[in-house]
């Protein structure tokens, strides 16, 4: 090639990368905000704990983790609606953990049934499907004062 050559060829090089310059998509103020409105929703379902944005929230992240709270399903059942009902008592989420252990646990009728009235769950089935257990619960009422 010679010298020539060489120079136009540098020179339609530098014309080519001037033009794609020019023509770089300019990135708008709408553009960058559904960027950003995106961002924030991926961060929100890897905090929630949901991956994909076909499934449902989880209403209570964290209810796995009860390390810590288990202990309250050994109070009588006074005793854990008094922890249950405080305001500054048992974490909402703390509380579907509980509910979750006692169903796959003792599963006491008394429990759950207080359990599942704070959390304020018709249906446990449908709203709280981690809560596994039989169809039943164990009723521990006293038949006698003895």
């Amino acid at each position: 090639m010679t010298t020539e050559k060489k120079d136009e060829a540098v020179l339609a090089g530098k014309e080519a990368a001037d033009k794609v310059g020019e023509k770089k998509p300019q990135v708008t103020d709408k553009v960058a905000e559904e960027l950003a409105v995106e961002a924030v929703k991926g961060e929100a379902r890897l905090s929630t704990g949901n991956e994909s944005e076909t499934e449902t929230v989880n209403r209570w992240h964290g209810a796995e983790e009860i390390n810590g709270w288990e202990h309250y399903l050994e109070l009588s059942p006074d005793g854990l609606k008094d922890a249950v009902d405080k305001k500054d008592g048992i974490p909402e989420e703390k509380v579907a953990g509980l509910l979750i252990l006692e169903r796959n646990g003792k599963n006491r009728t008394e429990y759950v049934k207080l359990l599942m009235k704070r959390l304020g769950i018709k249906d446990i089935v449908k709203e709280l499907p981690q809560a596994g257990g039989p169809g039943y619960t164990h009723d521990t009422t006293n038949l006698s004062e003895l």
